[in-house]
């Protein structure tokens, strides 16, 4: 089904990171406990929103990484 808000995934992430918090954040992302106390998954979760954000051309792209960053540290 094609999303009628955003123009594409990359855009969709880059604003739950930068714009949402707390658990509606995690949850648009896709995160439950399971990151948190898996260092694997959460690495893997981590690295591929990193690849999709580097890839980027996005104006909020370094806020975005900033928030990744944030909630990876968080996991650890």
């Amino acid at each position: 089904m094609k999303d009628l808000y955003f123009i594409d995934e990359e855009a969709k992430l880059i604003f739950i990171l930068v714009e949402m918090y707390g658990i509606v954040q995690l949850e648009l992302l896709g995160i439950d406990q399971s990151y948190f106390t898996n260092k694997i998954k959460a690495r893997n979760w981590y690295q591929s929103t990193k690849e999709v954000l580097e890839a980027s051309e996005h104006p909020n792209v370094e806020k975005a990484m900033k928030q990744l960053e944030r909630l990876y540290k968080g996991m650890k």
